[in-house]
């Protein structure tokens, strides 16, 4: 690709704001628009179901960066402004209003929006991704002492949490036998079951939610459990944490190869020319795995935006091969998670036991080391990170903490 002239962005958030401050690192002087479809600028999403939920007041998002940066930086920031539709042959993105923006290179980081829930006469239960997601649910959580919460990946989990600390009655219902095992292994999902249990939420595994009827304050769940035993649940307020759906539909009939988010190399490039893509929407090769990958992660938002930015600006074609990564704030609590945890991977703890404030596990399988997970231990994380960066055995992660194969029995 030659270099570009004019530089697009359609999203505003981690990946787009992260992309565009890459395309200035890497050299790239000419314009950048960004469109940002939320009314105000990017900000920290994680805090919203975090530690701004279990405050009071208005909530102070903090935003990713400020007015004087994107004067210093000469961005072109569109607050309010989501686009409609793509035409690749035009090199054109239209925006809902109809106004047009011509781009020489475009970037979708469009990102991901949360599946709804809604009752039986059509109102759209609240959920947590934005700012005004959280306002709208602290007005509903005000009015009620009894919450409900769908679905109990790390979201569900922490919006139960940050309820419990402000003193709310929390159901908590969840499809899996055990929270997120699929990802953390059944050893510490069941450690974070059990802990928001002694909190006093009432958390209910493998149910499925059939049914809302009601209204804000009065609203009857109908779930069948595990055994397909049909029940009911009175409750003043249902707040979903049901999963996300890439934000692509206005890509359709563009051209664009779409599998469930924008499909691209390991350098963002997708299948159109000077056309990239990076953060939640997309669907990218991963050296490290040898596949194609999703990572709904805030950190590899803002890690994948800045590599793809350079991509641009320079012309080349850097892989992006950063080891997943996320956290999460449960009871004063913090858990990290590095890698990708598969199915049948065997654990091992290599500090402290699962009884302990603090203790990290080990997850491989077949003389593979794939990921770690850990509650605490910050100052450990450093080596492992290193260890799953560059793809070590087994043996390797065993021997970075001290023990051997003869120890462990593997």
């Amino acid at each position: 690709m030659g270099a570009p002239k004019n530089i697009l962005i359609v999203g505003g958030s981690a990946a787009g704001l992260s992309a565009a401050d890459g395309l200035r690192e890497g050299g790239y002087q000419g314009p950048i628009t960004i469109l940002n479809a939320e009314p105000r600028p990017g900000y920290d999403r994680p805090t919203l179901s975090k530690a701004l939920l279990s405050g009071t007041g208005e909530p102070e998002v903090r935003e990713l960066r400020q007015a004087a940066h994107f004067a210093e930086k000469g961005y072109d920031v569109r607050t309010g402004v989501a686009a409609a539709r793509l035409d690749a042959d035009r090199k054109v993105v239209t925006a809902q209003d109809g106004e047009e923006f011509p781009y020489d290179a475009l970037l979708v980081a469009t990102g991901t929006r949360n599946r709804t829930l809604t009752t039986d006469d059509g109102l759209v239960l609240p959920t947590m991704r934005t700012a005004e997601d959280l306002v709208a649910i602290r007005d509903q959580v005000n009015a009620a002492d009894r919450i409900t919460v769908v679905g109990a990946g790390f979201i569900g989990l922490e919006v139960a949490a940050s309820l419990r600390e402000r003193g709310k009655e929390v159901t908590l219902f969840g499809a899996h036998p055990l929270p997120m095992d699929h990802i953390i292994g059944p050893e510490v999902a069941t450690i974070i079951r059990d802990d928001h249990r002694a909190h006093g939420v009432d958390l209910h595994s493998e149910t499925y939610v059939t049914g809302v009827s009601g209204t804000p304050g009065d609203y009857l769940l109908r779930y069948t459990d595990r055994d397909g035993i049909e029940h009911t649940h009175a409750t003043g307020c249902v707040i979903a944490g049901i999963g996300v759906t890439p934000n692509i539909e206005w890509l359709e009939g563009s051209g664009l190869q779409v599998d469930g988010g924008v499909v691209t190399d390991a350098a963002g490039r997708s299948n159109l020319p000077d056309v990239w893509a990076a953060g939640d929407v997309a669907y990218f090769f991963h050296p490290l795995y040898d596949e194609f990958v999703r990572v709904h992660h805030w950190t590899n938002a803002i890690e994948q935006g800045r590599v793809v930015g350079l991509n641009i600006a320079k012309g080349t074609d850097t892989p992006y091969r950063t080891v997943p990564y996320f956290w999460t704030d449960m009871f004063e609590r913090k858990y990290h998670y590095y890698g990708r945890r598969r199915d049948g991977d065997d654990s091992l703890l290599a500090l402290g036991t699962y009884d302990d404030e603090e203790f990290l596990v080990l997850f491989g399988r077949d003389g593979r080391f794939h990921a770690i997970v850990s509650r605490g231990c910050e100052r450990s994380l450093r080596g492992y990170k290193k260890l799953l960066q560059r793809g070590a055995g087994w043996d390797e992660a065993l021997a970075h903490a001290g023990l051997t194969v003869a120890a462990t029995g593997a």
